[in-house]
């Protein structure tokens, strides 16, 4: 059972003489449940739990408003020649509480993420990790098995900021300062050691609400919000019906997973090649133009590129078909099993999955497939999958259809998955990813239709957004526009 967090607010003597409290705060809405602060290695966290985390905790490194990487935690780092070895200075900064951040505690809390008992959801793509170690005066070291360009990403996400609890306490770039009528006031950080850099000496108060798409939409139409975020897949019939202006419906070039998940016990799906049949029957092109969304892409493998795989993304003979004779060759595999029941498709509630559903059982009806609608929560054949990846590597593909994932499952696969963990070489790790990559694409228990879909609507009134492609948008870059 996960358990909730609360932060408590200390405001800084700093603080308080500032004159914060004569500038515009940043005003935002955020789709999703309500804004709490949540342990991530107790289990999954929510969009809005890990924007609370980012606010008021940080890790080592941060994203910046672009998702480039950049300094938060630790003001600077070197990477040895080998690849292997990754050395950490903390900068001097404060807790909550007033009391110094040290080496020792961050290592520990880093620690905790892989530890047997972690729930953590990044705790899989951190197998690579051998020893962290927390040296003698501001200094951590994370030591890894094999080289991974790309670990920092993993270090910039919100389930691996650093806190300590009892009292949980953090040492971002915010502190709550109030929660009043559904309205969270996030006030800056002053440090009285730490001189402060430009960029934290403009920053402003934020106030943030989470509430359902609709009512985001109508406040940012109503111009009383500069911002809405956290918009997705199932909220896109309403904020095209809203008509805002181009140039304030904004996508990230995010890039993840948005297709349908086979569940491990089906027994309509249970035979692989009924499994490819609705892959390959899937007019991808067509979903993707239904929604009006110039920039979403429609994707057919599991890998959207190759990315630290020793091979291109495996695809099966049938990609290279024509959608005509996909559909007839389908038709084949569905033919040759007669008494096939009926597919149960869960799909979040509203509008647009209704339309994505028409469209898949109309593509499944030319197949003589038979379909029904159901909540995302009840029992299905198939459940929709839509989330970001949050690091550009194969390995988190892979591992969200692993057999833990409640999916068909591949041994060879999974025995491939293991080597990944255990590799000692770049080339060991890259090989064992493509052997990976080609057994659960042999095996079908994903059907992809497109890359994940994140919209925010941002307002003139305000500036430091940017468009990212970890569809993470920090609030300390946001700046509202000065009347």
């Amino acid at each position: 059972m996960r358990t909730n967090l609360i932060l408590i607010p200390v405001a800084l003597a700093v603080a308080a003489c500032s004159n914060a409290s004569d500038k515009l705060p940043v005003t935002m809405s955020v789709i999703g449940s309500k804004l709490s602060l949540a342990d991530p290695n107790r289990g999954p966290i929510s969009g809005n739990e890990a924007l609370m985390l980012g606010a008021t905790a940080q890790g080592l490194v941060a994203f910046d408003a672009d998702g480039q990487i950049e300094p938060a935690l630790a003001e600077s780092w070197i990477m040895t020649d080998d690849g292997l070895s990754i050395i950490f200075r903390i900068r001097r900064t404060h807790w909550a509480d007033g009391q110094p951040v040290t080496s020792a505690e961050v290592a520990a809390r880093l620690r905790s993420a892989i530890a047997p008992s972690s729930r953590n959801p990044l705790k899989p793509m951190l197998s690579g990790v051998d020893r962290i170690v927390g040296m003698t005066g501001q200094v951590i070291e994370i030591r890894l098995k094999v080289p991974q360009p790309d670990f920092l990403q993993l270090l910039a996400q919100p389930e691996l900021a650093i806190f300590k609890t009892s009292p949980t306490l953090g040492s971002g770039p915010y502190r709550i300062h109030s929660i009043r009528n559904g309205v969270t006031r996030l006030r800056p950080v002053t440090d009285p050691v730490e001189l402060q850099t430009p960029d934290e000496q403009e920053r402003d108060d934020v106030r943030v609400r989470s509430e359902k798409a609709s009512m985001g939409i109508a406040r940012f139409s109503a111009q009383e919000i500069a911002l809405v975020t956290g918009g997705s897949f199932a909220d896109l019939a309403l904020v095209r019906a809203a008509r805002p202006a181009s140039s304030q419906f904004q996508l990230d070039p995010a890039y993840g997973l948005f297709g349908l998940a086979v569940a491990s016990d089906s027994k309509a799906l249970s035979d692989v090649e009924v499994r490819r049949a609705l892959a390959m029957s899937i007019n991808r092109d067509r979903i993707v133009q239904l929604f009006g969304v110039s920039k979403w892409k429609p994707v057919l493998s599991l890998l959207p590129a190759q990315l630290d795989s020793a091979a291109p993304p495996a695809a099966l003979a049938w990609v290279q078909l024509s959608l005509e004779d996909r559909i007839a060759r389908a038709r084949s595999y569905v033919s040759a099993r007669p008494g096939l029941p009926e597919i149960r498709v869960a799909l979040p509630k509203g509008a647009t999955s209704r339309l994505l559903f028409a469209a898949l059982a109309d593509d499944w009806r030319r197949i003589g497939v038979r379909t029904r609608l159901v909540g995302k929560n009840e029992s299905a054949d198939l459940r929709l999958i839509d989330e970001v990846a949050p690091q550009s590597s194969a390995m988190w593909y892979l591992s969200r259809v692993s057999c833990s994932h409640k999916m068909p499952c591949s041994p060879a696969g999974e025995a491939a998955l293991g080597a990944v963990g255990s590799a000692t070489t770049q080339d060991d790790r890259a090989a064992a990813i493509a052997e990976a990559d080609a057994a659960f694409a042999s095996n079908q228990p994903y059907l992809p239709i497109a890359l994940p879909l994140r919209w925010s609507l941002v307002g003139p009134q305000l500036t430091g957004w940017r468009a990212s492609a970890f569809a993470i948008h920090p609030l300390r870059h946001l700046r509202p526009v000065q009347r």
